[in-house]
């Protein structure tokens, strides 16, 4: 039975699938990545509502106003099997327009999440049809106000599972990089309305908060990411923002999409990759981005297998 994706991650050592065709077979890939999966006869619906001004809390005592699907950042995962056709109830209750797009996913121009009728005004709903016929991991956003809408919150992954894909413990990691401007409330900086400062936190220096894994910040904030030896633990790795961001895990190791031995990925904004191996390695490992200031911005969590 496959394990539900969580927001976490994880670690291990040599079995590994290239990143490149999302393939998690375990074995040589002969399908061409380039080939889509037929479709399921399957529909799922999603019912997504955008809302302004979401108190997220990043960590202790630091609140952000983010403008999110659901009330939360990252939005929730849209999971599928690859073939299954997926409907999007979206609904804006924000001040301006905003949508939802996607990448690799099939789907029409008046479906792309760019220009009517797929751009969703305040107050009203739209629904938004995709075909994911493509297996592996990618990003959702909105491109209303990319800028503001993506630092604000708006994102999220979809995950589309082959329909022979081997079960595996999945981590789903989403990196992204939040406005400091847009904080309520900061660990060791004085609310400008009051002078007051918050109960919780520490304050971390000039880049805190600014580079979050899963819409949280530092170990106190970022849930551990947990698997257990003899695992198959499954990536998926997702880079959204204005950074260029890696994934580094300590004290593992795989194989990269271009076949050499690695353990710290690169990727882009807008970038994703899916890779796994075989968990061998048990400790609290550290994960985190390798840029320092984005370490020491909040992108930065544990990794603990038994």
């Amino acid at each position: 039975m496959r394990h539900s994706v969580a927001y976490a991650v994880l670690a291990v050592s040599m079995v590994a699938v290239g990143c490149s065709s999302d393939r998690s077979n375990g074995g040589p890939d002969k399908r061409s990545s380039l080939q889509p999966y037929p479709a399921t006869g399957v529909t799922k619906q999603f019912d997504f509502t955008i809302t302004d001004n979401v108190r997220w809390e990043v960590g202790p005592g630091a609140v952000y106003s983010a403008l999110a699907y659901n009330e939360q950042v990252p939005g929730p995962p849209i999971e599928v099997t690859a073939g299954d056709h997926v409907t999007v109830h979206l609904t804006n209750r924000a001040k301006s327009a905003h949508s939802i797009h996607t990448h690799v996913t099939l789907f029409t121009a008046d479906n792309d999440g760019v220009d009517e009728p797929s751009m969703v005004p305040p107050g009203e709903t739209r629904t938004i049809e995709w075909d994911p016929v493509f297996p592996g991991t990618f990003p959702y956003h909105d491109h209303g106000d990319e800028t503001d809408g993506v630092a604000r919150g708006l994102f999220g992954a979809v995950i589309v599972h082959a329909p022979d894909e081997v079960p595996a413990t999945e981590q789903l990691v989403i990196l992204s990089d939040f406005d400091q401007s847009s904080y309520l409330q900061l660990p060791g900086v004085a609310d400008p309305k009051t002078g007051e400062f918050p109960d919780g936190g520490t304050y971390r220096g000039g880049h805190q908060y600014m580079h979050t894994i899963n819409g949280k910040a530092y170990e106190d904030g970022v849930e551990p990411f947990r698997a257990q030896v003899g695992d198959l633990v499954r990536w998926r790795v997702v880079s959204i923002g204005q950074e260029f961001h890696t994934w580094h895990i300590h004290g593992h190791r795989w194989l990269g999409a271009d076949g050499a031995l690695t353990d710290n990925v690169a990727l882009g904004p807008g970038m994703y990759t899916t890779f796994e191996f075989l968990e061998d390695a048990p400790g609290s490992w550290l994960v985190h981005c390798h840029v320092p200031s984005h370490l020491e911005g909040g992108m930065v969590a544990r990794y603990i297998v038994e």
